[in-house]
């Protein structure tokens, strides 16, 4: 045998003294990315930029400065074919999407106005109102807004506000506080919505045949009451379903596992209530992600006029997507989705402005202005529709609501009453009179265009309720997700969540003198509907859209004091016409 083979390996002191150079190297690379990231962060709290800045845009500053004001026109559709809202390109990429030649080009001279759908790439964003919070970047993931709100991801703006989304995105950013300023008096798009609903019709062909017309999303004005509804026949029927997300096939499908379509009269494209008294209530997120919005608010507005006849009810709750965009804040939106806004809004929403022109765009700065103008306060829907959404509803012994709700919530916001009073007012309120430039003639240059949609955007998150405010890991009713996540099993803190709920209701016990037994909510995509806490969390989003995850839809259906006793009895409802017992659907509660 070799006596090399007994011997021990030893390392030659040029070697080691080279592997622990390398070594070295390797921890100081590191601790120089830790120190940057940090650097960053602190930056991003302590220099709060404006939502639009004009450094980035400086071609589209030289490009208005060279054009006269009474001839700027809009650019055509800016819509990037790559994008799909579940996959969304680096921070880099975006940023390289050049919002200088997007401005130069959104303010060209052209001889005929070409309709638009143009955006903006930039990171994202979101606000509700609190105390001022600050945002940090994320160095290895990133998101796409399509806003001209904000111009990167490190971009910062003051408000009192957090801001946010509900990706697996980690950003935050601050929102500016605007000045105070007067309203004024109301604008041409609530005119034209006050104008029409009068004549609003039940039919259902006016679903398509009115689509541009507000009043065909019009819904059942809210009344004195409907907050709680707990005053309820014994059998009376509730079902309810969670996140649509601009789907009109997964809308279809769970009215079907409803059973509140007519089997034989309704179609994809005409719904014919046949639920009798049936309650319906739908959790929120109706928009983004999917490229029939509009298609999907009429079905539904449809339905909420035609169930009074028989007794029935349609309930629409807010969801953060509904925020979202009342904010002008599109990271989610389908560009898709967008084309159907501007198609069907977009001549009409030209034509009722004070010349007849699309200046009126100009004050949107290339930020979907269809978009922004109809899900905006006071805005295109506000009137029909918007108003008479609500954040939360008692029905029966069951609470309803988009993320979950909390004894904090209903001791802050005046119980369930007060968080949907100040929603349905916001959503009327009149933009202050600087806001008020449908005519486009008041700019005289890109930085009034820009500095305009910084206000705008930051009037609306300023004044916007806290209880739509929020943003990733934020307690709000649409946004939290204590009771919901992770999917399909217990929560994250399951004794934190339990003590949460049971001190919920034991306050709605003593606000209402009701005895709720659970509640509903969307919000968390699940494999199928299912109840933590002892039954008294039910999550019902099951990612339905196939701007999500494409899961076959669910319903949840309660019969009230349907069972021996007074019991309610809850079922889950498929689209192949089972219905499958609560107690198959409950999660596995550990002892420990």
């Amino acid at each position: 045998m070799s006596q090399s083979s007994n011997r021990s390996v030893s390392l030659s002191p040029p070697l080691l003294l080279l592997l622990l150079l390398i070594l070295s190297i390797v921890i100081m690379n590191t601790l120089i990315v830790s120190v940057s990231s940090f650097t960053t962060r602190t930056a991003t709290r302590t220099a709060p930029r404006n939502i639009i800045n004009t450094h980035r845009n400086g071609n589209g500053v030289k490009a208005l400065l060279s054009t006269s004001t009474s001839s700027l026109q809009v650019s055509a559709f800016g819509t990037n074919s790559n994008y799909h809202p579940r996959s969304r390109p680096s921070r880099s990429t975006s940023r390289n999407q050049n919002q200088n030649q997007r401005i130069a080009t959104e303010f060209r001279t052209t001889n005929d106005f070409i309709n638009t759908c143009s955006r903006s790439t930039t990171s994202r964003l979101w606000s509700g109102r609190g105390s001022t919070s600050t945002t940090t970047t994320s160095s290895s993931r990133s998101t796409r807004l399509y806003s001209s709100n904000v111009s990167e991801a490190s971009t910062n703006i003051t408000n009192d506000a957090r801001v946010d989304v509900d990706v697996d995105v980690d950003v935050d950013v601050e929102v500016e506080t605007p000045s105070s300023s007067k309203a004024s008096s109301p604008s041409p798009i609530a005119s034209s919505i006050s104008s029409s609903s009068s004549s609003i019709s039940t039919s259902s062909n006016f679903l398509d045949e009115h689509q541009s017309n507000p009043a065909s999303y019009q819904i059942p004005p809210f009344q004195k009451g409907d907050d709680v509804l707990t005053n309820l026949p014994k059998g009376q029927r509730i079902v309810s379903f969670g996140d649509v997300h601009g789907d009109i096939l997964a809308l279809y499908k769970f009215l079907q596992a409803s059973q509140l379509l007519h089997p034989t009269k309704s179609t994809i494209t005409n719904p014919i209530w046949d639920g009798g008294d049936a309650i319906l209530v739908q959790c929120g997120d109706i928009l983004d992600r999917g490229s029939e919005e509009l298609f999907c608010l009429r079905y539904l507005a449809s339905l909420a006029r035609q169930a009074p006849a028989q007794g029935g009810k349609v309930i629409l709750l807010h969801g953060n997507h509904e925020a979202l965009n009342a904010n002008g804040l599109f990271q989610y939106a389908d560009p898709k989705g967008n084309e159907e806004i501007e198609v069907v809004f977009g001549k009409d929403m030209d034509g009722i402005r004070s010349d007849g022109s699309p200046r009126w765009r100009l004050q949107y700065a290339g930020n979907e202005p269809a978009r922004w103008a109809a899900f905006e306060p006071n805005g295109w829907l506000s009137e029909p529709m918007y108003s008479h959404m609500s954040v939360s509803v008692i029905v029966g012994k069951t609470l309803f609501v988009h993320a979950g709700v909390t004894k904090d919530h209903l001791v802050k916001y005046n119980g369930i009453e007060g968080m949907n009073t100040e929603c349905r007012d916001w959503f009327t309120k009149e933009y202050p009179s600087d806001l008020q430039n449908d005519d486009g003639m008041k700019f005289t240059s890109v930085q009034e265009v820009i500095e305009n949609a910084n206000l705008r955007a930051r009037t609306a998150s300023q004044t916007m309720p806290e209880c739509l405010g929020g943003g990733i890991g934020a307690a709000s009713p649409v946004w939290m997700r204590d009771y919901s996540s992770p999917s399909d099993t217990v929560p994250k803190n399951p004794h934190k969540a339990q003590t949460m709920i049971d001190d919920c209701f034991d306050e709605l016990k003593k606000e209402y003198d009701v005895d709720v037994q659970r509640m509903v909510m969307g919000h968390t995509p699940q494999r199928h509907i299912n109840a933590a806490l002892k039954g008294k969390a039910w999550r019902v989003d099951v990612g339905a859209s196939r701007g999500v995850l494409g899961n076959t839809p669910e319903v949840l259906e309660i019969i009230h004091e349907g069972g021996e006793n007074g019991v309610d009895i809850i079922n889950i409802l498929t689209v192949d016409g089972h219905r499958i017992s609560s107690a198959e659907r409950q999660t596995l509660e550990l002892p420990f």
